[in-house]
């Protein structure tokens, strides 16, 4: 019996032979393609994360807005409820939360803070009460003299789970009703006048 005589393999064959051979090329396509698939997944979710909490500051704002329009006289107690609804609503993943309740009104071509309730949770100072300076006519629709409206402010603080190129960010939300049942609402402590003051 003749034994098999080998032809030696040049490099170009073997070369070729190499690159045709589909052995451990599903492992090392899982090792390449695996981190960037978990850093796609991780992002879209912290993404979302951040929409989703957005919107539901904003849902909350105004649910808020909506309440207050429904009165005819408010007082402190009102508006801690409406805090407590704030507090209630968020997730707690929200923090450094602030709401701030405004009552505008229009009189001689001018804008009026008729009162201002600010309030704010524990691990944030308190913002200050609106005053005539600061508010934010270019939002205001046009009033007739002796109109108001309501300007509802929450803010709330969000912190991302993950960490996956989105930071930190504060969303803030700015609503402005119109009393639904009387022109000016008033507040029984800090201005019970239902008139808007006049004058330059």
């Amino acid at each position: 019996m003749k034994g098999v005589i080998m032809k030696p393999m040049s490099f170009q064959s073997f070369l070729d032979q190499v690159l045709r051979d589909e052995r451990g090329s599903i492992s090392i396509e899982f090792v390449i393609v695996m981190p960037l698939l978990l850093f796609l997944t991780t992002g879209g979710l912290a993404t979302w994360d951040a929409f989703q909490s957005n919107s539901k500051t904003a849902k909350i704002a105004y649910t808020i807005s909506d309440i207050m329009s429904r009165y005819d006289v408010v007082d402190n107690t009102d508006m801690t409820y409406l805090y407590a609804v704030l507090d209630k609503m968020l997730s707690p993943d929200l923090d450094r939360r602030v709401l701030r309740i405004s009552s505008i009104c229009f009189e001689d071509g001018n804008y009026r803070v008729l009162w201002s309730y600010p309030f704010s949770s524990n691990d944030i100072a308190t913002p200050g009460a609106l005053i005539d300076e600061d508010i934010p006519i270019d939002i205001l629709p046009e009033m007739a003299p002796q109109d108001s409206v309501i300007l509802t402010e929450v803010q709330a603080h969000w912190q991302p789970h993950l960490y996956m190129g989105i930071g930190s960010m504060i969303w803030r939300s700015v609503l402005v009703s119109r009393p639904r049942f009387v022109k000016i609402i008033p507040h029984t402590t800090l201005n019970p006048s239902n008139i808007c003051p006049g004058g330059a």
